[in-house]
């Protein structure tokens, strides 16, 4: 029992270390020398620009373009506003706005190409975006600065900050479309935030991503994420300004820090809340990436544009502080050797007579039952919050004050898997418990290299590792001594890795998808299994660690119930629009919020009902009907369908047309930009044009046959509608920008 409480502790220290450097690092103070990176430096531009929300279109977002020009042109930059326009469509639905992309170049000494660094300055109606993305725009700034006050780079260094990412990739859409050159090599390194801290990740690439995870593997000074997360994300809906960069072709990086997600598009993301070493480790990397691809020939980098072959994809991650790359052909044989150990694992044990055949099936099957009994738990917890506390189902997954749930969480792992170990571990034992549980993740290694070979590594090590020490466990007969040093050294892969994986998963999704319980889990199981097929196994009997364990999980639970109620330091979102119906005079304030505070109850205490501009039912009650004008929305026929020329009278930014028919095709022609067109998907027609000026926007749509179109036009703020009382502290506007507005709407017959 000693050396097993001895291993425990050395792979619990093993985790803990593997988590704490997985953290940013500190950030550097103003004070350092020109040719660094310092967050402080670089928080004075978050500081100066994250004032106020900044959504497309918007007198603040005019401000901070004009801000940023001058910026660039005090560094001896000569910037440019490209004024364009864009579009973005996807079933059915399409968004158009009119963009101001802020570019800016500085020449090298030699260019075989040029590093776009990019970013986004505008925010949600919600917040003023500090981390998102305020923090990338001031990694930019700063970076240009210490370029300049250090040695010229040979290849140039292109500025390009975009406009409307909130609102459609807008900006990124219009700079690829217009201005990303075709036959010159270009990489492009986005910076991006999901959260006000935690470490910058590197989470997505291009695909053939070689040389570039090369150069940012030898060239950061703090390197976080790994090629897991890359092919996690080739299968996600998720877009940034990257998007369309790969979309083309072309080659990119794309970089965040995820922690904090509460605060990610909320009142909350102000530069308070920013955390400066996420800033330094953003910064720091930029720099330092910049510096790499600005001395090296980017033309194979960059195949589209040099003609030159294309290479493969690498496997990158850090382990204790190191980081590893290699070439991902490598997943295959990765994966091979894994299954290989589990089944002479298997062999060994069996002619050792500590496993039967018929018990390693049984522990294959017992561990997916845990995996899947895991999954369910978190899921299970999740749900128990929400039926306890129903505003979860409106301002989850992430809530104000995690950390209770998040340990509770780990603790329900704990539970799963000494419940399954404490069953599973006289029959089949814990030899065939543990050798089953490596079958399966060699055999879901296997799959990976199929499907995502990137992540091989992240399952293959740790049954490469367990199965090597559990084989000398089986040699070593009864001899704790020999067996349980070397079971440790072998577990060290499976804890270095999986646990600062299953540590992170909290900030993808918070507790609410039963990820980090399952994840815990899959570390877990076939470590305590294999620590309960040590030689001379103790007296241990019953199942007091996981009746203890849901002891604990209720009692943090219950803790986490009582501290994250709504206060001034974390409130809760809520949503609350007014909207007027221009042909009957009638308004209603409108919630999307299943379960509203009762501050929005005052407004809209009714059961929800479908209102006009809303697709899904809505909680609503009656409003003060204010003589505010109508769109204005005048539609004729033509050969290829319908145009509709819309404007707003009151100034209204934002303009929405709505149909059930279906559209094909779309067209928007803001005066003076270029038209922009997309196909439709043929569903209900869903249009909304951002930055609509005063003469409005033309819209020609290939609508066949009579149709009914909705035309509402919307603004921010709800300061000015008769009746409404600021929030009360512990409540703030709803994450996004789909709260807060004033929207009048009017019918439009179309014959």
């Amino acid at each position: 029992m000693i050396g097993r409480l001895v291993a425990v502790v050395l792979l619990a220290i093993v985790g803990v270390y593997a988590v704490v450097l997985e953290g940013p690092p500190e950030p550097v103070p103003a004070s350092a020398p020109p040719a660094e990176f310092s967050a402080d430096r670089a928080a004075v531009v978050v500081d100066q620009l994250a004032r106020e929300p900044r959504p497309i279109g918007s007198p603040a977002s005019d401000a901070a373009r004009d801000t940023l020009v001058g910026w660039l042109a005090a560094e001896g930059l000569a910037p440019r506003v490209e004024a364009t326009a864009s579009i973005a469509a996807e079933e059915g639905q399409a968004r158009a706005a009119r963009v101001e992309n802020v570019v800016a170049t500085l020449p090298g000494t030699d260019p075989t190409g040029a590093v776009v660094l990019m970013a986004h300055y505008d925010s949600v109606a919600a917040g003023p975006g500090a981390a998102d993305d305020t923090s990338g725009v001031a990694t930019i700034l700063e970076t240009v600065r210490a370029l300049r006050a250090g040695p010229p780079l040979r290849n140039d260094v292109t500025v390009v900050l975009t406009d409307g990412e909130e609102a459609g990739l807008h900006g990124a859409r219009a700079w690829v479309r217009d201005s990303m050159p075709r036959d010159r090599p270009t990489v492009v390194l986005n910076w991006e935030a999901r959260g006000v801290s935690g470490p910058s990740m590197l989470f997505q690439t291009s695909p053939g991503n070689a040389g570039l995870v090369d150069a940012w593997a030898g060239s950061v000074p703090a390197p976080r994420g790994d090629s897991s997360q890359v092919e996690i994300y080739r299968f996600l809906p998720n877009d940034t300004d990257l998007t369309p960069v790969l979309a083309a072709g072309r080659p990119g990086m794309n970089a965040a820090f995820i922690g904090g997600a509460e605060q990610y598009h909320t009142p909350g993301d102000v530069p308070p809340n920013l955390s400066r070493a996420s800033l330094q480790n953003h910064g720091g990397n930029a720099l330092a990436l910049t510096r790499a691809l600005g001395a090296t020939d980017l033309a194979p980098l960059d195949p589209v544009a040099s003609g030159l072959p294309p290479s493969g994809d690498a496997t990158y991650f850090t382990v204790l502080g190191y980081t590893v790359t290699y070439d991902s052909w490598w997943a295959w044989p990765l994966a091979g050797l894994a299954l290989l150990l589990a089944i002479v694992l298997v062999v060994v044990a069996r002619a050792r007579r500590t496993a039967t055949v018929g018990g390693v099936v049984g522990g294959f099957f017992g561990y997916l039952l845990a995996l899947v009994l895991a999954l369910a738990v978190g899921i299970g917890f999740w749900q128990a919050l929400v039926a306890i506390r129903p505003s979860y189902a409106d301002t989850g997954p992430f809530v104000g004050r995690p950390l209770m749930y998040e340990i509770a969480a780990g603790l329900a792992a704990f539970v799963v898997v000494t419940l399954m170990v404490s069953l599973l571990r006289r029959r089949p034992g814990g030899m065939a418990f543990a050798a089953g549980s490596l079958l399966v993740l060699a055999l879901l290694a296997v799959g990976l290299a199929v499907v995502a070979p990137g992540s091989v590594f992240m399952l293959a090590w740790p049954v490469v590792g367990l199965a090597l020490g559990l084989i000398v466990v089986a040699l070593a007969g009864e001899r704790p001594w020999l067996a349980a040093p070397f079971f440790v050294l072998g577990a060290v892969p499976a804890v270095a890795l999986l646990i600062p994986f299953a540590v992170a998963s909290y900030d993808v999704a918070g507790v609410s998808d039963g990820l980090p319980v399952a994840l815990f889990t899959l570390v877990g199981v076939p470590i305590a299994a294999g620590l309960s097929a040590l030689p001379r196994p103790g007296q241990v009997r019953g199942y007091a660690l996981p009746i203890m364990a849901v002891i604990w999980v209720l009692i943090l639970a219950a803790g986490g119930l009582f501290l994250d109620r709504p206060d001034a330091r974390a409130p809760q979102g809520a949503s609350l629009d007014y909207a007027l119906d221009a042909d009957t005079g009638v308004a209603r304030w409108v919630t999307t919020d299943t379960a509203p505070a009762d501050w929005t109850r005052s407004y809209a205490p009714e059961p929800p009902v479908v209102v006009e501009g809303f697709d899904e039912p809505v909680g609503s009650g009656s409003a003060p009907p204010l003589g505010l004008p109508a769109p204005v929305a005048v539609a004729e026929r033509t050969p290829g369908g319908v145009r509709l020329q819309v404007s707003s009278p009151r100034g209204a930014p934002t303009i929405a047309v709505r149909s059930e028919a279906p559209a094909s095709s779309v067209t928007v022609s803001y005066l003076g930009r270029p038209p922009v067109s997309a196909p439709l998907s043929g569903g209900p027609l869903r249009l909304q044009l951002d930055d609509v000026p005063r003469e409005g926007a033309l819209v020609d749509l290939q609508l066949n046959g009579p149709a009914t179109l909705v035309v509402d036009d919307q603004t921010l703020g709800l300061a000015t509608v008769p009746g409404f009382r600021p929030r009360p502290p512990e409540l703030r506007q709803a994450r996004g920008n789909d709260s807060d507005r004033v929207i009048v709407a009017r019918r439009v017959e179309v014959p």
